[in-house]
């Protein structure tokens, strides 16, 4: 099993019990990150547009601003599940991956080339997702506001509330990517668990979303039909000569 090399796949780990400071005064925690947000999404749109005249004349995303673009929808994803109360975990405010965070985005490297024509009407392929990621972005900030109530008055956070969370926060770091450029795979409604299993049992990493190739089969048995046997004695002589 493999996957192709522009998969983007996202991962979180919703606490179990949470911090009702840190949940209550959340959206005055998150100002300065929203503040560096800004900022890495204005350089990143520059690099994105970039390369997406690089795309269009020579079918290559080039490796630096490809890895730099990759870092910032990471960042935003995490910026995104704190905003939205899926996890209590302050974001680091650099572009590092940071696999201990709760929130990872797996991306894989660039492909060797891209189709020119899905790169020159990704802004029109992007409209039905872009309508899609609005309407979960609402879900989602509904569903933020009860958490907050309950995580509050509780300390905790049903199930429920945050499989919700974690699939409109999926959507939505995966819609980026697909925007950014990182990937020519549509962002399914739904992510496919498979590859998500496979990334935690360590069957994929961020260089190289390749599975490892699976064992040579076992050296064929050796076979005996052609070995040496004595010759068959013949038949004994009823009649003694």
């Amino acid at each position: 099993m493999s996957t192709p090399a522009n998969t983007v796949v996202y991962d979180l780990e919703a606490p179990e019990t949470r911090n009702r400071l840190t949940v209550f005064f959340r959206w005055l925690l998150v100002i300065p990150q929203l503040i560096l947000m800004a900022f890495y999404g204005i350089a990143a749109f520059v690099a994105v547009v970039i390369a997406w005249f690089a795309l269009v004349f020579t079918g290559k995303y080039p490796e630096g601003l490809y890895n730099f673009v990759a870092n910032v929808v990471r960042y935003v994803a995490r910026v995104s599940a704190y905003m939205f109360l899926a996890v209590d975990a302050y974001p680091p405010f650099d572009l590092g991956e940071h696999p201990e965070y709760p929130v990872r985005l797996y991306i894989g490297p660039p492909k060797e080339s891209y189709s020119r024509v899905k790169v020159l009407f990704r802004i029109i392929l992007f409209i039905p997702v872009y309508i899609i990621n609005y309407a979960l972005n609402i879900v989602s900030e509904l569903f933020a506001l009860i958490v907050w109530i309950v995580a509050v008055i509780t300390g905790k956070t049903p199930e429920g509330l945050m499989t919700v969370q974690r699939f409109c926060l999926s959507y939505g770091a995966r819609s980026t990517a697909y925007v950014a450029l990182l990937t020519e795979e549509w962002p399914q409604i739904s992510q496919d668990e498979s590859a998500l299993a496979a990334v935690k049992a360590g069957g994929f990493t961020n260089d190289s979303f390749e599975a490892p190739a699976p064992p040579p089969p076992p050296p064929p048995a050796t076979s005996s039909s052609f070995s040496a046997s004595p010759p068959t004695p013949p038949p004994a002589n009823p009649f003694g000569e």
